[in-house]
């Protein structure tokens, strides 16, 4: 595997990087205008590639996450609960409930342009077009690329600058709502319009399932939930660079 350099060089090919590749290419190949965010080896270096000028190119950073989940690493257990998050350094707020509460329309109605969604569901849909969240079955492989893609958003909150960050989370339980919120810092909003109103909108859109989602929720609310550290896992490194377990 090629060795990435590291100190003071490192930082000066980044930044001479950045200039070479103000936009993001994957958003340039359907005519969309995005600055780059990070700069992503085209072949991963994991993968055999090489840490040169012509193997690498820049990239947003929800095209990057994208990236990043399909490259090879979808077979490993991905994180639900990555305990190597760092705190947030923009404003952000944790929005959690169960299924049909409304969290992503309330989310879409407070966020503005620039801010960072980071939504499970969407970047399913995103790495699976045309996927429908509680209408199609749900294969290992998409939830663990999806959950890959999400936790590198996630580890990029530390190093933002702009805008806000929402971050939609089913978290039953108060303690994994007070877990996230230590890992991130930010505020939590707790969505729940109450049982009745979820099933009749899970029933509305035509996503029985979804009815289904709201009983396993409130179950999971009432049961006893503990971090990760104290669970037994396995811990590993993805060929991503990501840190991954079983949980």
């Amino acid at each position: 595997m090629a060795e990435r350099l590291r100190g003071r060089a490192a930082v000066e090919q980044r930044e001479r990087r950045l200039r070479q590749h103000p936009l993001c290419a994957h958003c340039a190949k359907v005519d969309k205008i995005t600055v780059t965010a990070e700069i992503d080896h085209i072949t991963p270096l994991a993968f055999g590639g090489t840490d040169t000028d012509d193997n690498v190119q820049g990239l947003c950073l929800p095209c990057h996450a994208a990236k990043t989940a399909t490259e090879g690493a979808n077979k490993q257990a991905a994180a639900n609960h990555p305990d190597w998050i760092r705190p947030s350094a923009i404003p952000t707020t944790i929005v959690a409930g169960p299924p049909c509460s409304g969290k992503t329309t309330y989310v879409s109605k407070h966020s503005r342009p620039g801010d960072t969604v980071i939504d499970l569901d969407s970047i399913m849909m995103k790495l699976q077009p045309g996927y429908r969240h509680w209408s199609d079955g749900l294969h290992q492989s998409l939830l663990n690329s999806a959950i890959r893609a999400r936790n590198a958003m996630l580890g990029n909150l530390c190093r933002e600058t702009k805008g806000q960050a929402w971050f939609i989370v089913s978290a039953p339980s108060e303690a994994e709502r007070r877990w996230w919120q230590t890992k991130l810092g930010g505020e939590v909003l707790l969505l729940h319009p109450g049982v009745d109103e979820c099933k009749r909108r899970a029933a509305a859109r035509g996503t029985p399932r979804a009815v289904a989602g709201v009983d396993a929720w409130e179950k999971s609310a009432l049961a006893p939930w503990r971090p990760p550290a104290s669970r037994a896992v396995r811990a590993a490194v993805g060929l991503d660079g990501w840190p991954v377990d079983a949980s």
